[in-house]
């Protein structure tokens, strides 16, 4: 008769490499997510295990912000995944860079308005579904990824063929082909 067992494990643990001073920081700064802000979604996704998860990886790069962050992110995607929508970034705490003439919103449209498509988001699907993301300000729209004034949008020819601004020659644009 043959007996399976299994072999006790005599790893040691891996204990990230932190000084007890940075620990007790670092510890504090992964807290965060048993705060008031996260509070209403602790019956659901109980923060414990994110947090060691966090004190871990931010002793391992050496208190890195963007560990914190992600984590953070993680446990918020988790959390919205129970139908639990948390605000939680501002300009202090984790803010999501976004490029010139864009700002930082928890809610964006899956269809921003482009040049060429200046309406997309109001004819966009409206789903309950949206992401925190970068939007361009008023009176500018997404062309080739930046953010442009409308005004250097191009233009759509009788055949509805979209034209940037960069693909007109001077002839186009001095009264040849007019849009």
């Amino acid at each position: 008769v043959l007996s399976f067992s299994c072999l006790p494990d005599l790893r040691e643990d891996d204990h990230p490499p932190c000084t007890a001073e940075n620990k007790q920081v670092i510890e504090s700064q992964c807290n965060v997510l048993k705060s008031d802000k996260f509070k209403v979604c602790h019956d659901r996704v109980n923060p414990e295990d994110f947090v060691e998860i966090c004190i871990y990886d931010m002793c391992q790069y050496d208190g890195m912000k963007s560990a914190l962050c992600d984590i953070v992110q993680a446990y918020v995607e988790t959390c919205k995944n129970h139908g639990i929508t948390i605000k939680w970034r501002n300009s202090t705490f984790c803010p999501l860079p976004c490029p010139s003439r864009s700002h930082y919103k928890d809610c964006v449209s899956a269809c921003p308005s482009t040049c060429n498509d200046i309406f997309a988001s109001s004819l966009c699907e409206k789903t309950e579904e949206c992401t925190e993301g970068c939007e361009c300000d008023d009176n500018y729209v997404l062309s080739n990824g930046k953010c442009v004034p409308l005004s250097s949008c191009g233009c759509r020819d009788d055949d509805n063929n979209y034209y940037s601004v960069s693909s007109l020659s001077v002839e186009q644009t001095s009264g040849f082909k007019k849009c």
